[in-house]
């Protein structure tokens, strides 16, 4: 008795774990789990952003721009960044 029980607590486990996977899978195959991590932006500009190693990008799409513009928007420029001297880079420590 003692090792059917063991034996069925096993099986549910896995059972719980598989459909688990299946539920995160299916959420983030719907496209429900999204995230942009920003944390290595040290200046953003319309048409793109200086990270902290001071090498430039362009955005990879409008969302990308816009969720950075509206979320840190201490941190953003609304001009392309050669409109200023030295490309736009500042110091972000003194700018933030």
């Amino acid at each position: 008795m003692l090792k059917f029980l063991k034996n069925s607590a096993i099986v549910l486990a896995l059972a719980g774990s598989a459909i688990a996977l299946t539920a995160t899978a299916s959420a983030e195959h719907r496209g429900s789990t999204v995230s942009i991590g920003f944390g290595n932006i040290a200046i953003g500009y319309r048409d793109g952003y200086w990270d902290n190693g001071h090498r430039w990008h362009r955005w990879h799409n409008e969302r990308e721009h816009r969720s950075y513009r509206s979320h840190y928007s201490n941190g953003y420029s609304d001009w392309n960044h050669d409109r200023d001297g030295n490309d736009g880079w500042r110091d972000h420590r003194n700018h933030r």
